[in-house]
């Protein structure tokens, strides 16, 4: 390894130094690998590039080996069984921290974040000298030199997890809302090599008594560029924090594109061509533009210029939008809607997760379902416009659909947990379809039109009763409105009615959790008249058959729905799920949408449960997928 650290870099011919002002040690010193300034592009920005092409290549390997390697080799193998549970639990666990209300990344991510870290330190700050001992050696000292090509070689990786549509995400299957943490990371790593860079600099002329000299004579184009980049650079950088985006996020969008473009031209202007950094503007350009070129067609020509929206406000103060559409999207993903007949909110899109599923007919319209709890901004824009009247419309432009759960896995899992908070309960409802969709699959032996079944569905042989018998959902809603739980009930009950499962075997257990108001008594004799609970009941089932118990629960054949005034205990049902899946060894899936607090409270204990599997593999895991209520 010294011997490697110590030889001379592969110099090409354009790239020489005059050595007649040095002695020949300091000559033969100035051309070592880690010192010479004709190749540090080669020997610090390349090996930067291949740190970030490694890192995603793994996640492509593991992509592939997930979707060729059998499902069935796969849950016979107890040693494959504990690898992934050791890798899900790498990637669930993490830590809050309360007093800052801080939800910290998954341990494989902090991980990750260590790994890349220690490369960067190890980089920057292992080679020696820092300072060169000679003047004649040049004007730029030897760590201002790594710095500045270490940031450089992250400007495309910056851009490349930036954008909805990207190539990593083609690549690796990771959503481009899970790859926004690494673009901040990548975009962190860029600021402060930006700012060794320039005070390694600083602290060299100053020692050489002409740091006046350089900014007014010498090098004002190139010292004056470095500033004002480095200036918008940490703009950039610091405004992003949760704390300052959310106080206007559509100025701070408008904000951080034109700053992104002054820039990119500064620092383009800054890096003057020196030896091959034109190249990284250019690697900058084509990840980046075809994305963006890529989303803009795909609105215009796909979806077109001419959708409506319709705009309603339902009964429990959700904005309900409903658009029609011609595409196919699975549960949980989103898209970014722009309303250009919305003033300044015209220049910002905004992403919703899709509420509902697209039809199985063909002869049918599908359409796209938003549900939207206002806030402010840009919520309570649209809030305001639709109570003018009881249903109004508006142009808008769709751009999407993006993320989504792994449908396969959804399909793998025997039991199915889904947990949701406030206006997450829109999130849900297609969960729910989607399960009675599967239920009549494997209850029916068919597949469903427009969807692809697993191949669980396709390969399962026996009778239709025993297939569907271990199929079964739990639904967890935690909601601050009695209005929410009313509504959500309703929603769930047209779903049934929709399907013609009202009076089926279908096992879904319905929890909804009122957080913030007292005993609601919804499900007592004297409400029971009242109109819309009434309907809400109705629409579950025959109302005759229905029966209480003590505990005020309602079963209509297969669905309990249980109504409980505090916050649901979500460990201990996670905790009670997974005991049931190892007793009859199944498998368990759980998808989570709400605020931190819900989904560390979720992962950590789902984590848990695959712990508990690597010591002792006797069932077939617990997988999670969490949506966040904010990730941008």
């Amino acid at each position: 390894m010294a011997a490697w650290l110590s030889q001379p870099v592969q110099l090409h011919s354009s790239r020489k130094f005059n050595c007649e002002d040095i002695t020949p040690e300091e000559c033969e010193y100035y051309y070592q690998r880690w010192h010479y300034w004709y190749e540090a592009d080669h020997v610090f920005a390349l090996p930067t590039v291949a740190f970030f092409m490694c890192t995603i290549g793994i996640f492509i390997i593991a992509r592939v080996i997930s979707r060729t390697l059998s499902y069935r080799i796969g849950r016979g193998l107890p040693i494959w069984r504990r690898i992934i549970a050791a890798v899900r639990y790498l990637s669930y666990r993490g830590f809050y921290v309360k007093k800052f209300r801080w939800s910290s990344p998954s341990v494989g991510l902090l991980m990750l974040a260590s790994i890349g870290t220690t490369y960067f330190f190890c980089m920057d700050l292992a080679p020696k000298p820092y300072y060169w001992p000679n003047l004649n050696w040049g004007n730029s000292p030897a760590l201002g030199t790594r710095s500045g090509w270490l940031a450089l070689a992250c400007m495309p990786f910056v851009f490349a997890t930036a954008s909805k549509a990207n190539w990593i995400t083609l690549l690796t299957g990771v959503p481009h809302e899970k790859l926004q943490v690494f673009h901040r990371w990548i975009s962190y790593a860029f600021f402060i090599l930006a700012l060794m860079h320039t005070f390694s600099f600083i602290v060299y002329h100053i020692r050489n008594a002409d740091m006046v000299h350089q900014i007014t004579e010498s090098n004002t184009l190139v010292y004056w560029t470095g500033i004002v980049a480095l200036v918008l650079q940490a703009w950039l950088t610091f405004a992003s924090f949760s704390f300052f985006r959310n106080l206007g996020y559509e100025f701070f969008k408008a904000a951080h594109i034109f700053a992104v473009i002054v820039f990119m031209l500064i620092f383009f202007w800054h890096c003057n061509f020196r030896l091959t950094s034109w190249d990284y503007f250019i690697a900058t350009a084509a990840v980046y533009i075809p994305c963006l070129l890529y989303s803009w067609l795909r609105t215009f020509f796909e979806y077109g210029i001419g959708q409506k929206a319709q705009i309603v406000i339902e009964d429990n103060g959700f904005t309900r939008i409903t658009i029609p559409a011609n595409f196919e999207w699975v549960p949980g993903q989103h898209c970014f809607l722009r309303f250009p007949s919305f003033g300044i909110h015209a220049l910002t899109s905004h992403p919703f997760t899709i509420c509902s599923l697209p039809s199985v007919s063909p002869h049918e319209q599908s359409n796209l379902t938003f549900y939207i709890r206002h806030q402010g901004g840009f919520t309570a824009k649209l809030y305001n416009y639709a109570t003018k009247q009881a249903s109004v419309s508006a142009p808008v432009l769709i751009d999407g659909p993006y993320g989504g759960i792994d449908r396969q896995k959804f399909y793998n899992s025997d039991h199915v947990i889904v947990i949701t908070g406030g206006s997450g309960a829109g999130w849900s409802l297609p969960f729910i379809e989607q399960f009675c969709r599967h239920y009549l699959s494997m209850a029916n032996k068919t597949n469903i039109p427009n969807m692809e079944a697993s191949d669980e569905e396709k390969n399962t042989s026996g009778d239709p009763q025993s297939l569907v018998s271990t199929l079964s959902m739990r639904v967890v809603l935690a909601t601050r409105e009695s209005a929410t739980s009313v509504w959500f009930q309703r929603r769930v009950g047209e779903i049934l009615s929709q399907h013609s499962l009202e009076h089926s075997s279908l096992d879904l257990d319905l929890q909804v959790y009122v957080t913030s108001e007292t005993k609601r008594d919804s499900y007592s004799p004297g409400v029971l008249a009242d109109q819309e609970n009434a309907v809400s009941l109705q629409i579950v089932g025959d109302t005759t058959t229905q029966k209480d118990n003590e505990k005020g629960e309602r079963m209509t054949c297969n669905l309990l729905i249980q109504e409980q005034h505090s916050r649901p205990p979500l460990p201990l049902i996670i905790q009670e799920e997974a005991a049931k899946v190892a007793e009859a060894r199944q498998s368990l899936g759980v998808f989570v949408c709400g605020p931190h607090t819900m989904q560390n409270d979720v992962r950590n204990a789902v984590a848990k449960e695959n712990l508990r599997l690597v010591n002792n593999p006797s069932f077939e895991g617990v997988y999670l997928h969490m949506e966040h209520f904010s990730w941008a």
